[in-house]
């Protein structure tokens, strides 16, 4: 159902597109787009648009799209929902970290700032959504960009631990891959050219910012650690990920597309420099950091369309590339990489009006958590309605969509594995491990004490947790 659209005015797709390309850096989280769609008609068709994807939307869908793209303007807004918990089990006494009179190697369970709670709620999110496609004077070539501005926040970055670790802050366990992390502003843009009547070829970028930080501190008085001097030498740096997409007109009404987005990464690299009045060595202690806050991996993503008439359905599948992601400490996560499906169909049911709906099966790339670590994710199970309406508006043709959009968070629970004998918790230790190691000895005596004898842990995912929940997303869009 893509045909050749006359020309119309560029200019203010021009400075969408340079808007695009020139914002200055902001931290940032992870895509949305990837969640909940790039557009009305992808988040109504489930994202089902390799093949099929129009307007700016293509930039992330699949940017060879962009070649049949219909010049012009859109402008969304969008508001997201959801109920999402993560419940703890029952911790059973015993495993409690004790003092052992101020010679405890992890922090004491009765100095714990937080008591272990559950996860519960999502924060919503808001944005507006601004895109633009120009045929820069040309019948087969097309630029094109798309914005996403979150309007609760521009931002929102955290980082977190993903085992025992996370007793000294939070004390809670955290959605990996929804939530916090979708507070982003989006920034794509490709170019496209239709190569033959058949071929189509993109490519484009994503963006993330990131930072160098140093903080150098001065402590005056090592027992008054509230009085510091600090200095901070913060630099922003850029990371492009690489956009790629080909799409082949085959017979029978058929549509192929291919695509491939590249991994990047925001990531804060720096570190701490701490100098004590006094400290014999004359020399300062150096604290390294190494956050990422947000990794996008690779994936390869294929889809069909058929175009029979007034009917368009769809099917994509993607290939993404959890296997080497890095959780937001930096440390490598174990995920699986996966395989998702979305189904999509369009309907022309009057010369104005287009019905629109999709289904979609998400995997979580999150494998069983019965060891030292506690990522958590769900399965997801989505589907969408929408539809866009054509109307006459001050002499020229505007379109309006609108879509619904909801994700059931498939019921997961989690049981810590049960070990004869638990092993210290060590760099690289995967098992559910021992803070108090059984051979800890009392300086005074050089015996063991008795109380490390066995288990002591305060692992907030032990002995176990269940999530599950859903999402939600509504959402409309204007064209001209």
């Amino acid at each position: 159902m893509k045909t050749k659209i006359a020309r119309r005015p560029r200019l203010l797709s021009l400075a969408l597109m340079a808007l695009a390309l020139l914002m200055p850096p902001s931290l940032a989280a992870a895509n949305p787009f990837d969640v909940y769609g790039s557009g009305a008609r992808s988040a109504a068709m489930a994202g089902a648009q390799a093949a099929s994807a129009e307007g700016p939307a293509a930039v992330y869908d699949n940017v060879a799209e962009l070649a049949l793209a219909r010049p012009g303007i859109r402008l969304g807004a969008f508001a997201t929902l959801g109920q999402a918990q993560i419940l703890l089990k029952e911790r059973p006494a015993g495993y409690e970290v004790p003092d052992l009179d101020g010679n405890a190697p992890a922090l004491p369970s009765d100095q714990t700032r937080r008591e272990r709670s559950d996860t519960t709620g999502l924060a919503p999110l808001y944005g507006v959504v601004i895109g633009a496609v120009t045929d820069f004077g040309s019948e087969r070539t097309r630029g094109g960009a798309v914005v996403m501005l979150p309007t609760n926040g521009l931002l929102s970055m955290q980082t977190h631990f993903v085992d025992e670790r996370e007793r000294a802050f939070s004390n809670q366990l955290h959605f990996e891959l929804i939530g916090e992390r979708l507070r982003r502003p989006v920034i794509e843009a490709g170019i496209a050219r239709e190569l033959t009547d058949w071929l189509s070829f993109g490519v484009g970028g994503t963006y993330l910012p990131g930072a160098r930080a140093t903080t150098e501190a001065y402590v005056r008085d090592p027992a008054d650690q509230s009085d510091v001097g600090l200095n901070a030498d913060i630099q922003t740096t850029n990371a492009w990920g690489l956009l790629a997409g080909a799409s082949l007109a085959l017979p029978a009404d058929l549509r192929l597309g291919l695509v491939y987005r590249g991994p990047v990464a925001f990531a804060i690299e720096g570190g701490n420099e701490v100098q004590v009045r006094g400290a014999s060595s004359g020399e300062d202690t150096r604290q390294a950091i190494s956050w990422i806050p947000t990794a996008t991996p690779a994936s390869l993503r294929l889809g069909l369309a058929w175009s029979p008439g007034d009917v368009v359905l769809t099917a994509d599948a993607r290939l993404t590339f959890w296997s080497g992601h890095l959780d937001t400490q930096g440390d490598d996560a174990g995920f699986h990489d996966t395989i998702e499906g979305r189904l999509g169909a369009e309907w022309q049911s009057s010369t104005d009006t287009r019905l629109r709906a999709g289904l979609g099966f998400v995997p979580s790339p999150v494998p069983a958590q019965t060891g030292r670590t506690n990522y958590v994710d769900n399965h997801r199970a989505l589907a969408s309605i929408g539809a866009e309406h054509r109307f006459a508006l001050w002499k020229r043709e505007v379109v309006a969509a609108w879509y619904v959009q909801a994700h059931h968070l498939l019921y997961r629970t989690t049981d810590k594995d049960a070990l004869n004998s638990y092993p210290d918790c060590a760099p690289g230790e995967t098992r559910l491990c021992d803070e108090v190691p059984d051979d800890t000895r009392d300086p005074r005596t050089g015996q063991p004490y008795a109380e490390a004898q066995g288990l002591q842990t305060g692992n907030p995912g032990f002995p176990g947790f269940s999530s599950g929940g859903w999402l939600g997303a509504v959402g409309f869009e204007l064209h001209y």
